[in-house]
């Protein structure tokens, strides 16, 4: 196709980025190209944000248990917050379980 009979960008385009080899023109397959791009960044952020919340996750059951085994918290206290503290465990551990399974799922899905 003639570049001449081509749709060619403003000056200050908000597309113009996505014009890859600074022809003036921005292609489909620049802009599939840069579509795929930031697919890929935001679901390299997710993932950090999902690490991140695991790791918050482990850490913060170690902690409860580590304070519960302490001389720090009296053992009526312990009695008294036992149903929270299971379900406050068994949520953190749940979401320690399913990031690692989700992670493991997708890598195995990976190399097929």
């Amino acid at each position: 196709m003639d570049t001449q009979s081509m749709k060619k960008l403003q000056e200050d385009s908000k597309f113009n980025q996505f014009d890859a080899d600074g022809d003036g023109v921005v292609t489909d397959d620049e802009l599939a190209r840069s579509e795929r791009m930031i697919q890929i960044e935001n679901n390299d952020k997710m993932q950090d944000q999902q690490r991140l919340m695991a790791w918050v996750a482990m850490w913060s059951t170690i902690v409860a248990i580590a304070a519960l085994l302490s001389p720090l918290v009296a053992l009526d206290r312990v009695d008294m917050a036992s149903a929270f503290l299971n379900t406050f465990l068994v949520a953190q551990t749940g979401i320690v379980v399913g990031f690692m399974g989700a992670t493991a799922w997708s890598k195995s899905k990976e190399n097929k």
